[in-house]
């Protein structure tokens, strides 16, 4: 199969820093799919160990494939590269949808998406990144290895989605596409969630791959920037129990969002054992609701942030379970 083939499977790359939306965009075009008449398949990334993001999406006849080894820019090459091959092999999925660790470097990534070879059987369709819109107007934390990261992801887009726009005035939002447009003057902006940039639109489009000078290697800037994210590690813990939600809900509350910019996870309360919640937290704000995808995942936070205590964060989440575990002593003695 050659790069002019037209069998070549259709690539979407989802970027956007943590937080944005990419998961909560990636749910819609799931549901929009099946009207489409076209099979979706999904190569996701996180940053993490584990991959909470292929939990909330996961269900049965969805073919998803892991990228693993940190964030996608930073893993070995192959890693997506057979993620891509494997799914393109199966003949289980008319395009696919690749949504990067929002501490991905698109440049990296695309780097890979056009390879002499991969192009033999993949194209890149389209490139949407999606903005956070409260924090990029400035009402959330962030320092500015953040913003020039989110920065490049814009850059590389063709479509820019501006998420949570039911948060902000109107006004706000007109300001925030003018600063994209002037970061990217070509990029279509679609304000979330009140719009969506839809499947069958994106696959009619010029491929990205078309836009790109494939040459020559895309243009670096002077600083590292696919390492940005450098002071930036994760924490993975596994709940053996329940645990008290207020506790669990003082601890979220607690996390210091210059350390922690994101955490989620899936959690069981001792007053509803049976019942599974996600909660997320994004700069200091926490959300918990129940999950109720199939199958359960296990019991797991993730939590990520620049320059944060790995063992000061797994003490802080075993104390929650201690008093619990003590207790369930008592009862058997």
């Amino acid at each position: 199969m050659s790069a002019n083939s037209p069998n070549r499977i259709p690539v979407i790359l989802l970027t956007g820093f943590l937080g944005a939306g990419k998961t909560t965009l990636l749910l819609r075009w799931l549901q929009e799919s099946p009207a489409t008449g076209l099979r979706l398949g999904v190569v996701m990334n996180e940053f993490g160990q584990e991959s909470v993001d292929s939990q909330i999406i996961g269900r049965p006849g969805l073919p998803i494939q892991q990228v693993s080894g940190g964030c996608v820019c930073c893993a070995p090459d192959n890693e997506l590269d057979r993620a891509i091959r494997q799914l393109a092999a199966s003949g289980d999925c008319d395009y696919l949808v690749v949504e990067t660790s929002g501490l991905a470097d698109p440049d990296s990534v695309i780097d890979i998406l056009t390879d002499a070879d991969l192009l033999k059987m993949s194209r890149l369709q389209a490139v949407v990144t999606v903005v956070d819109g409260p924090w990029y107007a400035g009402k959330s934390s962030g320092d500015a290895g953040d913003r020039v990261l989110a920065r490049r992801q814009i850059e590389f887009a063709q479509v820019v989605c501006i998420s949570k726009c039911d948060r902000i005035e109107p006004d706000e939002i007109d300001t925030i596409e003018a600063a994209i447009h002037q970061v990217n003057p070509r990029a279509e902006c679609v304000r979330l969630p009140f719009g969506l940039p839809e499947i069958g639109t994106l696959l009619r489009r010029l491929p990205s791959e078309q836009q790109l000078d494939l040459e020559t290697p895309l243009q670096k800037v002077t600083s590292d920037v696919t390492h940005l994210h450098a002071s930036y590690q994760s924490v993975t813990w596994r709940f053996p129990v329940p645990v008290e939600r207020q506790a669990f809900e003082t601890f979220l509350t607690q996390l210091d969002p210059k350390e922690v910019v994101r955490a989620k996870g899936f959690v069981r309360f001792t007053r509803s054992p049976g019942r599974l919640y996600l909660f997320q937290t994004l700069w200091g704000h926490h959300l918990i609701e129940e999950f109720q995808g199939k199958p359960e995942p296990d019991s797991v936070a993730v939590l990520i942030g620049p320059n944060l205590n790995p063992e000061q964060h797994k003490t802080a989440l075993r104390r929650l379970i201690t008093g619990i575990i003590d207790i369930d002593r008592k009862l058997l003695f």
